[in-house]
């Protein structure tokens, strides 16, 4: 990691930050960021308003942002939730799901991320929930970030039939 950025602050995202937060997203949208969000942050914005938004700043510059939702995971008779061993996964009721994440490509690797991350996994706990992230398998980037944040992959790999 590069050196770390003086005082990044952290605080919740608000309205007047939206042309800021849009022009972030629009500048990863170039060859190099597989987007796992399957469209951009303005749109993301206005269907799902997310709960836990949070902005980096930097010298009073928003710099980067993190997004996501506290939903209670879902409950089936899935042979998944009938599993019993050491190795069983701890339940949580509540689970923080960050759907998306954007740093300004000048500003990234500087420790933004990282801390926004902190962040939303601290709120998270204050909470209750666990946070958790999705990458797609493409996204080298993104899970290599989320691994050096400190999320760990889980076992369960996702099917569909079109």
């Amino acid at each position: 990691m590069a050196e770390l950025s003086p005082e990044v602050k952290i605080r919740p995202l608000v309205e007047e930050d939206l042309p800021r937060v849009n022009e972030i997203d629009r500048m990863l949208f170039g060859e190099q960021r597989v987007p796992t969000w399957p469209f951009s942050f303005e749109i993301y914005w206005k269907v799902h308003r997310p709960q836990l938004s949070l902005v980096a700043e930097v010298s009073g510059r928003v710099v980067g942002f993190i997004v996501g939702t506290i939903v209670e995971e879902g409950h089936s008779q899935s042979v998944l939730d009938l599993r019993h061993g050491i190795d069983r996964p701890t339940h949580h009721r509540l689970v923080g799901w960050m759907d998306m994440i954007g740093i300004d490509p000048e500003t990234q690797r500087k420790g933004v991320g990282q801390s926004l991350v902190n962040a939303f996994s601290a709120e998270c706990r204050r909470l209750g929930a666990l946070a958790k992230g999705v990458a797609r398998e493409g996204d080298a980037r993104l899970r290599q970030f989320l691994s050096a944040a400190g999320f760990k992959p889980t076992d369960l790999v996702e099917y569909q039939k079109d």
